[in-house]
């Protein structure tokens, strides 16, 4: 599974997208770096004639495609070794993945990846170190990747930075998953192809005038003083993804990538400054309730929507049950992952929604519908046109699913650009809340 099938594989808790694969989207931009690059290719070259191993000149796109591939398995190494990774870098090797033609993956991950990889691992070049059998979550195997010897003598003779490295800008924004195999418990969705629509390249012009927009701006992070910082992040890593589920463009939708929805919460609240200001991170309220509401065309209940008689000490609970609900094809028969211990032990999940739909007699026909991606769709549309909003007004923010963050100064600007966002799509009033 290549970047981008890694993005659509990434789940909602923030901790959990932390998986490092490969990036064949990362190239030598210093002339220290281009030169490690051009000695490793040209050693290649001179490998491969003195062993046999290719009779004929390659051509022109050939070797094109060779060069590349070069380039992006050092670059991502050499980034990898710089930003302190702990762990190698994934890569595929499977011929049906490399050799079947595909808008999502770059011509640096090709059917001939598999075997340049090999040539840079050989102890007379020693550029990388590979374990073809290794031990990953949710894989019986996968081959694993690290920094050779000789790469990390070149590094340290060229006193590489994370500055000598770049990213090309081509990779596909627009990503879409296709449906999951209902009999397949282990089935992730994997990706589907499309063809472009107006609809598609709207998506891609939005998402790229912010991925542009946000590569510019003045962002710092500094871990000094926060207990056991995140030290994995490069500050360059800004580029966004929309994933859209379900096979239809009108599913999911959220936004993935940036290296601040890597750190945790409490790095982002201490470590992040956007134009020079400590940024504060702003919150949709109750998000999905409401938009379920909207979609149902009926007004929210008042109060909190989460909040419900013989349940006041089970708040967070009943937001991840009720959550499931708008998601669940079928009334729940059993408490969702990791939310039992949310709860007494006496309870009951049959009663928990009993409960739930007490309280909210409006939407309680629009649970247990499956509306959760379509929910989730509109929630993206919002968090999007917050952002392109926030940019006409010059305000730089960060979007982490169904937050923003931005310059503390900017805090009530960006609330009642997110209010009156939230209402032209969702029909219904939202809130919005300062996270401490």
């Amino acid at each position: 599974m290549d970047q981008i099938a890694s993005l659509a594989a990434t789940l909602d808790d923030e901790d959990d997208v932390r998986d490092r694969r490969f990036n064949a989207y990362r190239f030598a931009s210093s002339e220290n770096t281009k030169c490690i690059v051009a000695e490793a290719t040209r050693l290649l070259l001179n490998y491969e004639h003195r062993s046999g191993l290719t009779r004929n000149k390659r051509r022109a796109a050939d070797q094109e495609t060779f060069d590349l591939t070069v380039d992006a398995i050092l670059s991502d190494l050499m980034h990898h070794h710089l930003v302190d990774h702990s762990e190698g870098i994934y890569v595929t090797r499977s011929n049906r993945v490399l050799g079947t033609k595909s808008r999502y993956r770059p011509r640096a991950y090709s059917k001939v990846f598999p075997r340049i990889l090999d040539l840079l691992a050989k102890p007379e070049l020693g550029y990388v170190r590979q374990d073809k059998a290794a031990p990953i979550a949710g894989a019986s195997k996968s081959t694993v990747i690290r920094p050779g010897p000789t790469l990390l003598s070149r590094m340290d003779d060229g006193d590489v930075d994370t500055d000598d490295l770049d990213e090309h800008p081509h990779s596909e924004t627009i990503i879409l998953k296709r449906l999951k195999d209902a009999d397949d418990y282990w089935d992730e969705g994997g990706l589907e192809q499309y063809a472009d629509t107006p609809t598609t390249e709207r998506y891609r012009y939005e998402l790229d005038t912010i991925n542009q927009w946000l590569a510019a701006a003045d962002l710092r992070y500094d871990p000094v003083g926060i207990p056991w910082p995140h030290t994995s992040i490069d500050i360059h890593d800004r580029r966004l993804h929309r994933i859209f589920t379900q096979a239809r463009f009108t599913s999911g939708g959220r936004m993935f990538g940036g290296f601040w929805q890597q750190l945790r919460k409490h790095e982002r609240r201490q470590g992040l400054k956007i134009a020079g200001e400590k940024a504060v991170e702003l919150d949709f309220g109750q998000v999905g309730a409401r938009i379920l509401y909207g979609m149902a065309g009926h007004l929210p209940a008042t109060g909190d929507l989460y909040q419900m008689h013989g349940y006041n000490q089970q708040r967070d609970g009943i937001k991840k049950v009720m959550s499931a609900m708008i998601f669940a094809e079928r009334r729940l028969d059993r408490f969702p992952k990791d939310t039992r211990k949310l709860f007494r032990k006496t309870d009951r999940i049959s009663e928990v929604v009993d409960a739930i739909e007490a309280k909210h007699p409006l939407i309680k026909d629009h649970f247990h519908q499956g509306l959760g991606h379509d929910a989730q769709f509109i929630e993206s549309s919002i968090l999007v046109d917050v952002l392109l909003s926030l940019r006409v007004k010059g305000i730089v923010a960060l979007p982490i699913h169904d937050a923003v963050m931005v310059p503390c100064s900017k805090m009530s600007v960006t609330k009642e650009v997110m209010l009156t966002v939230f209402k032209a799509h969702a029909h219904v009033e939202g809130t919005v809340t300062v996270e401490d």
